[in-house]
């Protein structure tokens, strides 16, 4: 999937408070009264007020879907949270509906062009503080933020509108209620009111999908008839002769572009089986306990995160590549996620780390190019990363350094086992530990786990068991390689002094609160052995010493550390989400020519209910908790998390998929 550089708009404004485009000349909304206008033609043509009325009245949860192309200033989604929060407020608690707003920009606004923009509607001011507050980083690609409390979830697509609707996902969960059509008008804006944005709306709605317009053009009325709308003109708003708005007439089928990537049934809330208790056991266990449902985690050892995620500090930072490629990509997504949940946990005192900044040091040649390549091409922004002089980054970090480097704001370093305990502490989990898992198998539609002496059965099985459980590994056709590291341990009195934060080099170094600094960590395929090394010792200190030339004063032979496996995939992403029923796999796909056209392959079939969560390496701290709501919304029917081309480059079955499609050999794990 690739991405077009961010352009960043230019601005003029009538009256100093309503934006003009240069780029298209024309206003953002009306210079008359631009709430007014949006009430009239998107709340009042959608019926909003009957439909969010409704919704709110029902007993179960649900999630009602606005989708807009043309963000702009987010007048829109402020006027549909006075009416959401309007109708909420009869229910109260009660309240078991979600608002999901999308939103497609190809020339997102800055921060401070919005503040500007937005005090022209104090009455709407909780909601645009509120926005400003969670606004994504302006980055390419797909951005999920949630707001008062996870009430609602707004999911931006800063881009090509046309690329971001491809990459919606159309299952009935997912469908949208309600269309915003808000772009520039199509005199001067063609490129997005194309036939492929009418054939994407209809894609993704459902029988009682409305959309609304300013547009009354001719060519806008006749897309949308051709795909299956009815459309109805009526008195624009203002000056404006004439709208139109409508309704989905006609549902057509639609055939998925990856069949083999299809989504799985959901299942009701109930009962769930997590095996392993590290990192991504426990983020899948507890966001399962947040859903509704009771956990019960299996742990092989007598205490959890006893292997990669036990070792007392981990970095959390993005993945930045020249090319902004789909890793980088993937781990946006993930570092996003993980800040989501972890800044919380940390500004109450429930985890220990700092994410208060992380210095990457361009220690070498290679990285140095990538990172400026990156700056370049990208166009990373200031709050997310910026390059700094080499006695900057020595301010930073508190210590003289021998390169310069990025600086990442709102990156840092976490304690794994802290993390681990908050997530198993939920009143919705039980954890059991000494079960080393025997068999597992379904049966009367639960499945049913064995370990030495016991049985369990739960609806749901997630499968976190790390690198080391090879058994299980390969009976779910996982290719996942165990790749040791070993980290170092210095004391205080090792140390000419702590480090202001998190520092990257070939490794990574970090003083923490205790005054105990962590250093490392080694790769060392394809070595088993579990013990320290005064070797790997000397490895974590010489790249410290080389990124931090005056920092570490010690010998090899006299430090502590610890020793752990990543459990590492081919691809460097992730394993994630349900698995395939190989044997049907195999007859559908594997057996079958590669050259087919897409529409003649079934969907995928699973093994109901079975989800995996492994495969995180070294970057598990940016990618367990993106894992865990995966899961969580592909068991319970709900939108994805992730635009489809991420959603598929995690996905279990990819490692046989993958090589048939090109026309290789199945590849097994």
């Amino acid at each position: 999937m690739k991405l077009q550089k961010l352009i960043a708009p230019k601005l003029s404004w009538h009256n100093g408070s309503v934006p003009k485009s240069q780029h298209f000349d024309d206003h953002y909304y009306s210079i008359e009264n631009g709430v007014q206008e949006a009430g009239y033609v998107f709340l009042k043509h959608n019926q909003l007020a009957k439909r969010l009325d409704q919704a709110c009245s029902f007993l179960e949860s649900s999630t009602f879907r606005i989708a807009e192309t043309g963000f702009g200033t987010g007048l829109n989604l402020l006027l549909t949270l006075a009416l959401w929060f309007e109708k909420t407020a009869k229910q109260g608690k009660n309240n078991r509906v979600l608002l999901h707003f999308v939103s497609f920009e190809m020339f997102p606004l800055r921060v401070a062009d919005l503040e500007k923009a937005h005090q022209a509607y104090p009455d709407l001011a909780v909601f645009s503080t509120e926005l400003r507050r969670h606004y994504p980083l302006l980055l390419p690609g797909w951005h999920d933020i949630w707001l008062f409390d996870k009430q609602v979830r707004v999911t931006l697509w800063f881009g090509d509108a046309l690329a971001g609707l491809a990459e919606c996902d159309a299952t009935a969960g997912s469908q949208i209620d309600a269309w915003f059509l808000d772009g520039f008008t199509p005199a001067k804006n063609p490129e997005m009111w194309q036939p492929a944005l009418f054939q994407q709306m209809a894609r993704l709605s459902h029988k009682d999908t409305t959309f609304a317009t300013f547009s009354a053009a001719g060519d806008v009325r006749r897309g949308l008839q051709k795909v299956g709308f009815a459309v109805h003109k009526t008195h624009g708003w203002g000056k404006k002769r004439e709208m139109c708005f409508g309704q989905l007439a006609h549902v057509r089928p639609h055939s998925l572009k990856a069949p083999w990537f299809a989504r799985p049934e959901p299942i009701a809330t109930g009962t769930a089986i997590v095996i392993g208790a590290g990192l991504a056991g426990a983020s899948v266990a507890y966001k399962l306990a947040e859903a509704g449902w009771q956990v019960t985690v299996l742990e092989a050892n007598n205490q959890a995160a006893q292997h990669a995620s036990g070792n007392l500090a981990g970095t959390i930072h993005p993945l930045i590549t020249a090319d902004w490629n789909l890793r980088s990509q993937w781990y946006l997504q993930g570092f996003e996620a993980s800040l989501r949940q972890l800044l919380p946990w940390l500004a109450n005192k429930d985890i220990q780390g700092n994410l208060a900044g992380l210095v990457q040091l361009a220690v070498t040649d290679v990285g140095e190019k990538r990172v400026k390549e990156a700056l370049k091409r990208v166009g990373l922004p200031d709050c997310f990363a910026y390059w700094m002089a080499q006695d900057q980054c020595a301010f930073k970090a508190g210590s003289e350094v021998n390169a310069a480097g990025l600086y990442f704001p709102q990156a840092g370093w976490v304690s794994p086992p802290s993390i681990v305990k908050r997530c198993l502490m939920h009143k919705g989990i039980s954890v059991q530990y000494g079960q080393v898992v025997d068999t597992f198998e379904r049966i009367d539609n639960q499945w049913q786990i064995h370990t030495g002496e016991r049985a369990f059965k739960a609806d749901c099985l997630i499968v976190a068991t790390g690198a080391l459980n090879n058994r299980l590994n390969q009976q779910l056709g996982l290719p996942i390689r165990p790749v040791k590291g070993q980290v170092s341990h210095f004391s205080a009195q090792q140390q000419t002094s702590a480090l202001n934060c998190a520092v990257m080099h070939e490794g990574y170094s970090v003083t923490l609160d205790s005054g105990l600094a962590v250093s490392g960590a080694t790769f060392e395929a394809p070595d088993r052995s579990a013990s320290l090394s005064i070797q790997s010792h000397q490895t974590n200190l010489d790249r410290a010493k080389t990124a931090l030339p005056h920092w570490i004063n010690a010998q090899a032979n006299s430090l502590q550390g610890r020793v752990a496996f990543r459990p590492t995939t081919p691809d460097h992403l992730p394993i994630i989400g349900p698995v395939a029923d190989p044997q049907w796999m195999q007859q559908a796909y594997l057996s079958q020519s590669h050259t087919h056209a897409v529409y003649r392959y079934a969907n995928q079939h699973y093994q109901p209910g079975l989800f995996v969560s492994n495969g995180h390496g070294a970057r598990g701290l940016m990618s367990v908790f993106l894992a865990a709501e995966s899961i969580v919304a592909d068991l319970q029917g709900q939108p994805l998390l992730q635009p489809n081309a991420l959603y598929h480059a995690s996905h279990p079955a990819r490692f046989a998929i993958k090589p048939w499609r090109s026309g290789q050999k199945e590849v097994k794990g």
